[in-house]
């Protein structure tokens, strides 16, 4: 399914053959994101949830000291939009991890994301112009960094591949700036 999309977008850019069209999704093989990524997508969702809550509690608050007798419906509202936000924390990271993947080759990086709208972004290595490693607090706290690619143009001119392993993020920074430096049609 998507995948198909993805063979077809590489054999365009001139990177293998034309796909058949009865090839499965799991043909395309893609490195995973570290595991450790879900952990870190529920922690943020849990602090974003927090925030969230706590200014519509102040509402229901506000709320309830004008009106009075609106009080069980801003708290069922208000209990209500808590149950949405926990079980969409419990449910949404373990899909977005496994709709994600990377591939790179001599040429080419492909970056998959997206659970509603599957979203590949290749990246031609010639186009690349700088690769920043960027770790927040809570990737520090996970051991997981995200790489920055930086590209020539104005549209997506920078692609993040988020949740690798921090080794791997300095191995794989290290290569593309050795890829970099030994390509000849590179900005």
């Amino acid at each position: 399914m998507d995948t198909v999309l993805e063979e077809e977008a590489l054999a365009a850019a001139g990177h293998g053959p034309a796909p058949p069209a009865s090839r499965s999704s799991r043909d395309l093989e893609l490195l995973p994101l570290d595991g450790r990524l879900v952990r870190l997508w529920r922690a943020s969702h849990l602090i974003g949830t927090a925030v969230l809550l706590l200014l519509a509690l102040a509402g229901v608050v506000v709320l309830w000291l004008n009106y009075p007798a609106a009080l069980p419906w801003a708290a069922a509202a208000w209990l209500a939009l808590a149950a949405l936000r926990f079980w969409l924390m419990a449910w949404y990271p373990p899909l977005a991890y496994r709709a994600a993947g990377y591939r790179l080759d001599e040429s080419v990086l492909l970056i998959r994301s997206g659970v509603w709208f599957q979203v590949v972004h290749l990246l031609p290595l010639s186009r690349l112009q700088h690769v920043d490693l960027q770790r927040g607090p809570l990737e520090r706290r996970f051991g997981l960094a995200s790489l920055v690619l930086h590209t020539a143009g104005t549209r997506d001119a920078a692609l993040t591949v988020p949740g690798l392993d921090a080794g791997e993020a300095v191995r794989l920074r290290d290569h593309l700036v050795a890829t970099l430096a030994g390509g000849d049609d590179a900005v």
